[in-house]
Formats: C-alpha cells, structure tokens, sequence
C-alpha cells in the first residue's frame, strides 16, 4: 500500500509538472514580436521591443531584464540575461565555467533585420523545452537587441548626431557605445560577441567574418574560418538559405571587412573574444529576420558543443596579452594592410545585363538580373603586417596628457601614476611630419610620421607622470591606443593635440595641410625635416617603478 502511495503520488506530480511545462511552453510560443505579428510588414518599434521583452521575461525564471544606459536622447539601452542556475552577475557567470555569448545588433539605427532575429531568439531561450533554452546548461547567453535606439527611431545609420557609432569603439566618445562597451563588453568579458548589421551581398542570406586585424590572436579568427563558418553554412543549407563572407566579391576576388580596431568586430578582436559579424543582405524582410535566426541558432550550438575549446582558445589569448606585456616579447603591429589566404575559394555573384548607365552615378537601371558562379578566386582577408614596432613593458605620459589617459580610461585600463621622480631609460619616436584632416565625425583627425630609428634616452620623469603597462588584459588596445602610428590611438583622435606642434591656417582655409615638425607652416617647403621627441616614451624592459594604481 505505501508503495502504491508513493506511486500515486508520483505520478500526480509528474502529471502537475507536464502541465506547467507545457503550459509554460505554449505561452512563451503565443508571445510574438510585432514584426512577426505584422507578417514582417513592419519592424518592431522601440516602445513594442521594450513590452516584448518584459513580456518574455514574466514568462521565465531563468531571464534576467534590466539596461546598461541611456542613449544622449534618454532611451534606455535593453539587455536580457539567460542562465540556469540563474546569474546575476559577471563574478557568477565566470563561475560557472561556461562560455558568455553576447549576441548584440542595431548599432546602425536604421539596420533592423538582426534586432529581429534576436527578439525572436529571446522567446526561444526562454522558452523551457525549447531546443534554445537546452542550451542554457551549457552557455550563459545576453542579449542587446538593439545598441542605438536613437538611430534605430530615425532608421538612420547613425545616433541623433548622425555619428557612426560604429567607427567609435576605440574612442568611446558617445554614450550608447560607450555604455555597451564599459558595462557590456568589458563587464561581463565575454568569450563570443555578435554584431548582427545590414549589408553583404546576395544571393546570401546572411554574410560573416571575425576579428580582421593582425593585431588580435589570429586562433581566434583561424577557429572562425575552419569551424565556426563552415558550422553556420551548413545549419544554413538545411533551413534552404546561404551564407558566406561579407562584403562582396567580383570574377577574381571577394572582399572582406576593414581592419580598423574601431569597429566591433576588430574591437572585441582586441580584447580577446570572438567577435563574429553577421550581416543581412537585401532579402525579404521575413526572410532576413528568420534566416538571421537560424544562424545565430546555429552560433549558440556551435559553442555550446564545442565550449571547451571556444574557452580554451579566449583564456589564452587573454594569457599571453598579459605575458607579451610583462616580458616585452613581440612586434606590434602598426601599419596593416589585405592580402588574400593562402587558398581559393569559390563563391556566387549577381551579374547584371542590359540596362543603361548613369554617366554621372555610374549606376545601372534596367537590364536582367543572373547569378554566377565564381571558381578559384582570392578570398582578400588575410590581415598583412606592413609596419611594425616592439612591444614595450609599459609606456610613460607625461602629468600634462591628461586627455589622452581619459580616453585610456574609458576601455577600464589599468594605468599607474609615479609617486616621486624617478630616473627612467626609455625609448622615443622623432617626428618628422604631420597632417591634419576630416575623417568620420572628426574635422581634424592627426596623422605623425617618424623616422624609423628610435631615441633611447634616460630622464628623470616627474612625480604624477603616467605609467600604462602592456602586461594587462586589455594590453592589445593599450598598445594600439599608446603606438602613434597606427590608425585608432590618442593621437589620431586629438587627445594629444595640446602636446603637437600647431599648424596656422590661412584666412578660410580647411584641414588637411601638412607641416614638417618643428618648422613654421610659411618656411615648411624650403626648410629641412627637425625631428622632434615624441612625447609618448616606451620603457622596453622590465623594471620596478614606485607607483600606484591611479583609481577612476
């Protein structure tokens, strides 16, 4: 009798359980975004996207809802937590041991297509028995639909400046990406970031890269191609859509993304996650958002079957950027240019016949339309190295670059101030040139050029002078940020313009003169090149320096 009791009561429970299950299941499912509500027709708004989610979560005890700022125009800026056992934190996130998957979209306002596909993942991942929500045993996901509400208002590329919040990841000078990267980014330190964008060419539904830069751990970017891609295009193909690299391509070669640390996908490159570009394609709209799903189903699947090695791969790259640093081994790359891999590649193009050209565009209209088949071409994505500089153990600012060690705190590195002078053996760049020019959202971006030689030198250095070591995680940026030459540091973006030497412009005149350095603009031409000390000093070896973690 007590056994039939307890069999009973088995049972019933069982039975109570299935009901909540199920129940729980179909209510989830009845929840649908208001682009799915439309038949795609429209996109969900930014009002709709904030009751969806908040929908979603009061369906879940296994999501997290809540903002990581404000945007200039006050929107707040969503993001969903999904974990079990849930998190609440990053310290508990890294506890677990599982990968952290970022799946972020709509930093170019008026690009909406993967801001779709990640409401809709939403539902999934908090859907129980949902094939997504399996995966939250082996993968903590966080979800950031859309970075600029602002633009996405306006569906205009850029925020209500009309600034390209996609060419500020190194600045950081705007706050709706700012806020992603301070209290997403290098908060939750995640081992996957996707960017979900509008572009790429068809007949593809959805086009990838990952980090394009030399500068980041090529694992990371190898692991996208050998395994993460081909993983994608076969998740692809059975759900009857393509995908292939972004951008584009013609008979001979096919394109690849910049390689500026500027842009999100270099950037996460940077601080040693796989950052993972997905762009959408003109397509249908119910074909963009649904096949943007299916891919990013099938990035969540990869890592999740494969999280031992995704991890392995990011904790070393995060290892060595410290030891690199505090042992002062390695080039840094500083002038980067494409070539193409090692290998061909074949690929589909849209080819257009007929029609007429627009002498003044170049655009045609009219004509047919056919798909081609492309065989053996260069894939031109392949990051070579056309400059490079030693890595130093640290480099040195002076009191007075105080603009500049602001903007190094915005990426949260860590940066040390000189408690007494101290007697220092650096290494220094001679200036030979500069020019000032428009370049983004900057009307007088800085280009220096330097002789190749070094100055190695020793000064006493005053108390207050900063001390920025590479041996740090975010090494790679600091290092990018501190070399003068290349194309995303301090002085590019005018936080050093105080220290450089002016440039008098006539009654006028726009940017983009150059001036030799040390040489009055009006005796520039007939005069020769006085080099002058840079005054960003590298120190190349280690050394014990009294200092003190400057706190910000």
């Amino acid at each position: 009798m007590k056994i039939r009791i307890q069999k009973h009561l088995l049972i019933g429970v069982f039975s109570a359980l299935l009901v909540l299950f199920f129940g729980a299941v179909v209510f989830s499912q009845v929840i649908r975004t208001p682009s799915e509500e439309s038949g795609f027709q429209e996109y969900t708004s930014y009002e709709e996207m904030l009751q969806y989610l908040q929908d979603i979560q009061a369906t879940s005890t296994e999501m997290l809802l809540s903002t990581f700022g404000k945007t200039i125009e006050g929107r707040e800026q969503p993001y969903a937590i999904f974990s079990r056992p849930l998190v609440t934190r990053p310290q508990e996130a890294t506890a677990t041991g599982k990968p952290i998957v970022v799946l972020a979209a709509n930093v170019h306002g008026g690009e909406r297509t993967v801001r779709e596909s990640l409401l809709m993942i939403t539902r999934e991942l908090a859907t129980k028995g949902s094939d997504m929500n399996w995966l939250l045993d082996e993968l903590i996901v966080i979800v950031v639909p859309s970075i600029n509400p602002d633009g996405f208002v306006r569906a205009t590329r850029g925020n209500s400046l009309g600034i390209d919040l996609n060419r500020d990841y190194m600045k950081l000078e705007q706050p709706a990406i700012s806020n992603y990267v301070q209290n997403i980014l290098l908060t939750w330190q995640p081992h996957i970031i996707l960017d979900g964008h509008n572009g790429g060419a068809y007949p593809y539904n959805i086009c990838y890269q990952g980090p394009a830069n030399a500068a980041s751990d090529q694992r990371i970017t190898r692991l996208c191609d050998q395994e993460i891609f081909p993983f994608i295009n076969s998740a692809m193909e059975k759900n009857g859509y393509k995908s292939w690299y972004y951008s584009g391509g013609d008979s001979l070669r096919w394109r690849g993304a910049p390689t500026d640390p500027r842009i999100n996908t270099n950037y996460g490159g940077f601080i040693n996650s796989f950052s993972i570009l997905f762009e959408s394609p003109r397509q249908d709209r119910d074909d963009g958002a649904k096949s943007g799903l299916v891919a990013t189903r099938a990035l969540l699947h990869y890592v999740a079957q494969n999280s031992e090695k995704v991890m392995m791969t990011v904790e070393r790259a995060r290892r060595e950027t410290i030891e690199m640093g505090q042992n002062a081994t390695g080039e840094i790359p500083v002038q980067i240019t494409v070539g193409p891999k090692d290998y061909k590649v074949s690929y589909e193009i849209e080819i257009r016949r007929g029609g007429t050209i627009d002498p003044e565009t170049g655009r045609r209209t009219g004509g047919t339309r056919e798909l081609v088949q492309i065989i053996g071409a260069d894939l031109m994505i392949e990051p070579v190295v056309t400059k490079s500089r030693p890595r130093p153990y640290a480099y040195l600012l002076e009191p007075r670059a105080y603009e500049a060690v602001e903007m190094l705190k915005r990426h949260k590195i860590t940066i040390e101030v000189l408690q007494k002078d101290t007697e220092i053996d650096f290494e220094a760049y001679n200036m030979t040139g500069i020019e000032y020019r428009s370049e983004y959202d900057h009307p007088a971006s800085v280009t220096v050029t330097f002789a190749d030689e070094t100055v190695k030198q020793t000064r006493t250095f005053p108390k207050g002078t900063y001390i920025i070591r590479t041996g740090q995680v975010m090494g790679r940026v600091a290092a990018h940020m501190l070399e003068p030459e290349t194309n995303d540091n301090v002085v590019k973006w005018n936080a050093m313009d105080a220290m450089l030497p002016r440039m008098p412009r006539q009654s006028g005149e726009r940017a983009g003169r150059t001036i030799t350095a040390g040489v009055p603009v009006e005796q520039a031409q007939p005069q020769e090149p006085q080099p002058v000390i840079f005054p960003i000093f590298k120190i190349m070896t280690p050394v014990a320096l009294p200092t003190k973690i400057l706190k910000y």
